[in-house]
């Protein structure tokens, strides 16, 4: 049996989800625009476990979601669930962020693009096929018109995390593709942590660090 507590960072919405043998247990999302994560997750992670009869030392596993995105709210999340893994000894599982939108889809598609903004119409990105493996690697791009000549085609999905992101694309895109938003949650995390579990890929705790994708607009 694995229980896991999933925690998601990377934008204002704090989440926390617990899970059981790859199953939704319980979760906790509160989107907060002053990035008060470190406040908000201690108190949660013990409510929920609490809620749940449970304690820090019954979690087989923590996973985090690594990046990209807000650099703040990656590092609070990082050192939260380093102190959580390190002196209990419980492993550490790492997911791209980009992963966890794309596995928001309640339909897949053969070419799913998660998009997730930065600033202006600079976006994080990446893509997968259907089985969610990665075809692109995460980057952050300048996104216009030409940007999805190339990639998008008649089966694709794009997937984006608020509502700025969604009108921006929806005005860029000069093809029809299947726009959806939906928001970065620890409870999307839930498979893809257990099936990381399954298959033993835990992260070197002394050296797991948040994925920092290159800005190209920062000296």
């Amino acid at each position: 049996m694995s229980l896991i507590l999933n925690l998601e960072t990377s934008s204002k919405n704090c989440s926390i989800s617990l899970s059981s043998e790859g199953k939704l247990v319980d979760h906790f999302e509160l989107e907060d625009d002053k990035y008060r994560h470190s406040e908000l997750l201690t108190s949660s992670i013990q409510n929920i476990l609490s809620k749940n009869n449970s304690n820090v030392k019954d979690l087989d596993a923590v996973s985090i979601g690594v990046g990209p995105g807000s650099f703040t709210g990656l590092r609070i999340g990082f050192s939260v669930a380093k102190g959580l893994c390190y002196p209990h000894k419980i492993k550490l599982i790492g997911i791209p962020t980009l992963k966890i939108l794309a596995n928001s889809l309640e339909s897949k598609s053969d070419n799913i693009i998660p998009l997730i903004n930065d600033k202006g119409n600079y976006f994080y990105l990446s893509r997968y096929n259907y089985d969610l493996e990665e075809l692109i690697s995460p980057k952050i791009e300048l996104i216009d018109k030409d940007f999805f000549n190339n990639i998008v085609n008649e089966s694709t999905t794009i997937v984006v995390n608020n509502d700025s992101a969604y009108n921006l694309i929806d005005k860029i895109l000069n093809k029809k593709v299947n726009l959806i938003q939906n928001v970065i949650s620890s409870s999307d995390m839930v498979t893809l942590s257990h099936s990381s579990f399954k298959n033993n890929k835990f992260e070197d705790i002394a050296y797991a660090e948040p994925m920092y994708v290159k800005k190209p607009y920062v000296n």
